[in-house]
């Protein structure tokens, strides 16, 4: 068994991969080395016909597809193609369901971990599988994506946590008004991300402009961490009815909820996961941290015919930018408006 520390994660090996970077190997499907090879073969990322993302696991002989339970949003199977002029067999993982590509790279950089560590291809992608399935669950014409139901969870802590210092706070809450920032008091701005498996340290970032402070103030990325749990305590039924109660207008509060896409707190599909805090860092963006944003542009904006950009930032690369327990506490504070 073999790895290499500085593998890379799924999500951006499948947007090279859709850009037209490949292996040169005699497989007939593009793919790209993940970094870890097993006994069997190395482990590679792939894409289908259409753009999917895949997982290519290599199987050893009498390794089968027992004990893998159905996913509205996965299709596996078994797949063989020639390589060195032998057939090799492959567990063959394929997200059939874009909107939940992002919660799919986490199964699969899971996986992948733990293939490194050891265990067998089949039994990493069952047990890593079975653990993500109610986040990977998707009723047919739902139209609730996994992320957006993390994302939400992430932003009522935030809420809850500023409500807890004044009633009123809920006025902070501009992510769903369609604001650039999520929370925002005078010039103090906070953007929230929430991935779902700890160690994975890779945000989205959807335009250039949530990187760009207030002018003249400040912009905060608050990095949670929240894991489907058995008992879990966060869920969006929850914490929402906890912020109604807590504000002093709730139906402004209800409001923002049903503007941020959930309409009601009772939504089966809203509440279909039950979340534990992992963890959560804050940090300060500031000159040199990770970003691209408008201002860092010559001419202070995209080029004439290029739309929207989307990127990933990896805060591994932002250590330095962390922040301390009571600076974040004087951030809830400034937003609250209790500072």
């Amino acid at each position: 068994m073999s790895s290499d520390a500085g593998r890379p994660g799924a999500g951006g090996v499948w947007s090279r991969l859709r850009a037209g970077g490949r292996e040169a190997t005699s497989l007939k499907v593009p793919t790209l080395h993940a970094g870890v090879t097993c006994p069997a073969g190395p482990v590679r990322f792939a894409i289908g016909e259409n753009g999917e993302a895949r997982l290519l696991l290599p199987l050893r002989k009498g390794e089968t597809l027992r004990g893998f339970a159905d996913a509205p949003s996965l299709r596996i199977r078994i797949s063989t193609y020639v390589t060195k002029g032998r057939g090799a067999r492959f567990l063959d993982i394929t997200c059939t369901a874009r909107d939940l590509e992002a919660v799919f790279a986490e199964v699969v950089d899971e996986v992948v971990s733990r293939v490194s560590a050891g265990e067998r291809c089949p039994a990493a992608a069952r047990s890593t599988i079975e653990e993500f399935r109610t986040l990977l669950l998707r009723t047919s014409g739902s139209g609730v994506p996994a992320s957006a139901v993390v994302g939400l969870v992430a932003e009522l802590l935030v809420l809850n946590r500023l409500l807890d210092r004044s009633q009123g706070a809920w006025r902070a809450w501009r992510g769903p008004k369609g604001e650039r920032h999520d929370f925002r008091s005078a010039g103090v701005a906070l953007e929230v991300k929430a991935t779902t498996r700890a160690g994975n340290s890779v945000i989205t970032v959807s335009s250039m402009e949530q990187m760009e402070p207030p002018a003249g103030g400040t912009l905060h990325i608050l990095h949670i961490t929240a894991e489907q749990a058995p008992g879990g305590l966060l869920s969006i039924a929850a914490l929402g009815r906890a912020a109604l109660a807590k504000a002093d207008q709730p139906d402004a509060v209800r409001q923002l909820i049903s503007a941020a896409g959930c309409e009601s707190l009772d939504s089966e599909q809203w509440n279909r996961a039950a979340l534990h805090l992992e963890s959560e860092q804050l940090y300060a963006v500031r000159a040199g941290f990770p970003r691209l944003s408008p201002s860092m542009l010559k001419e202070g904006s995209l080029p004439a015919g290029v739309g929207r950009l989307k990127y990933e930032i990896d805060l591994s690369a932002a250590a330095s930018f962390a922040c301390s327990a009571s600076q974040a506490a004087r951030l809830e504070a400034e937003l609250a408006g209790c500072a």
